[in-house]
């Protein structure tokens, strides 16, 4: 009877807090969202939560809090996309980026010395060997492995309201249009790289082409990143790669990838101006990041320090501590409800007529009170690939089953009466699981 009745006042502890936050910040969210533009940005209120991006959608870059809490200002700004080539990681290091003199330089480190020191080694292959290595670092036909999203033009589509049923919700889209002083190099993303945008104003859920489904609270703001073509360095440097492998140079097949890179941080109310002035700019300097006032962030329960500066190291893979979808939270400090940045940990890879799933990873670099997150997309070919992050506060937590509540509060009842019916009966009773 005493651990019978500890087991259920457990169980109400943990359900009385949901009971108390869950329904009230799910309706707040579910009222209808203002909008409107003030100096350099457009902002989405509610009682719940405010969210802000660039006036005319100048760069993709969100600002949100809870509306009542200016003290603690999340902030994620895309950064860009870095093509990567590892021969022994999945995820993205800085160090592998696809680069035609990194390339050679880890070639020759790594490969080139041991087949010369190995028992493949034909003096007769020696010259050609060091010919293919000249023929990847003085490689004209490649483009540089960043393209920066700060120093691009962005077309902004909407905000538009839009009802499906019982759904609910704003659309506006950022559509990459130029490059300019680079566009030789990246001509081909103009137009291909698109960051789809939903603020739902009740709970939804999506569905991603009949693969898997994931549910989106009110108040969260629902982004899909695009990117229809991608031209590949590797697939340029992969003729002359193959030619040292047929001279005996030991070279494994690279993990050709893409990374979208994203910073993380977190201000207050009085640096909104300095945001302001990084929103309206063109440079690809973290003006707003300098600013950041963040100590941790959470990787599930993993709490990841991000004072130090560590970009000169490389970066750290992230393990996925959530079956259904990567989270980071922001450090929740004296705020009264904690950012979130989450996605799904897989992407579609589409041809237009057949849609597949592709795992992604996760890496991420301590950069001084703000986080360099990376998030690594297989290599895709020509096709099309979309992915899935969120960015919201959790006043219902995102990553726990909408229902645990009713669950919670099932299993108290469920435990009463076995308790009730046991005295009546004058029985002892083993509770063996509640599920």
């Amino acid at each position: 009877m005493i651990a019978t009745s500890l087991l259920a006042m457990l169980i109400l502890s943990i359900a009385t807090p949901l009971a108390a936050i869950s329904p009230a910040s799910a309706e707040e969210s579910e009222t209808p969202a203002i909008l409107y533009t003030a100096g350099n940005w457009t902002y989405i209120q509610n009682d719940f939560i405010t969210i802000a991006f660039p006036a005319g959608g100048k760069k993709p870059m969100f600002l949100w809090w809870y509306t009542n809490d200016t003290d603690n200002i999340n902030v994620v700004k895309f950064k860009g996309l870095i093509e990567y080539a590892t021969y022994e990681k999945p995820y993205f290091l800085w160090r592998c980026q696809a680069d035609r003199l990194k390339i050679k330089e880890y070639i020759n480190g790594k490969y080139f010395m041991s087949w010369r020191n190995g028992p493949r080694f034909h003096n007769s292959n020696l010259n050609m060997a060091i010919a293919g290595l000249s023929k990847i670092a003085n490689a004209l036909n490649l483009h540089a492995p960043y393209l920066p999203f700060s120093s691009s033009k962005w077309v902004l589509e909407g905000p538009a309201n839009v009802t499906r049923g019982d759904v609910k919700y704003l659309s506006f889209n950022f559509t990459l249009a130029d490059v300019p002083g680079r566009r030789s190099e990246f001509q081909f993303a103009e137009n291909n790289v698109i960051i789809r945008c939903r603020f739902y104003y009740t709970p939804a859920t999506e569905d991603a082409y009949g693969k898997y489904t994931y549910t989106v609270n009110a108040g969260e703001l629902k982004i899909d990143i695009i990117i229809k073509k991608w031209e590949w360095n590797s697939d340029k440097l992969e003729p002359i790669i193959q030619d040292l492998r047929d001279l005996g140079l030991d070279i494994p097949k690279s993990n050709a990838s893409l990374a979208l890179w994203v910073n993380l941080a977190s201000i207050n109310m009085t640096k909104l101006e300095i945001a302001g002035e990084d929103a309206e700019s063109m440079t690809d300097a973290d003006m707003t990041e300098v600013t950041s006032m963040a100590g941790n962030m959470y990787a599930g329960d993993e709490k990841i320090s991000v004072v130090q500066n560590r970009t000169e190291e490389d970066t750290v893979q992230l393990q996925n501590r959530w079956r259904n979808r990567f989270q980071i939270r922001f450090e929740k400090g004296n705020a009264t409800f904690a950012g979130f940045f989450n996605f799904v940990p897989q992407a579609i890879i589409t041809d237009g007529t057949t849609y597949n799933t592709t795992d992604v990873t996760a890496s991420y670099m301590s950069a001084g009170a703000h986080m360099r997150l990376f998030i690594g997309y297989p290599y895709f070919g020509n096709n099309t690939l979309e992915h899935d992050p969120s960015i919201g506060v959790e006043g219902v937590a995102p990553w726990m089953p909408t229902n645990l509540l009713a669950v919670l509060i099932g299993a108290t009842i469920v435990i009463a009466v076995a308790v009730i019916a046991v005295r009546v009966r004058k029985k002892m009773v083993n509770i063996v699981s509640v599920q």
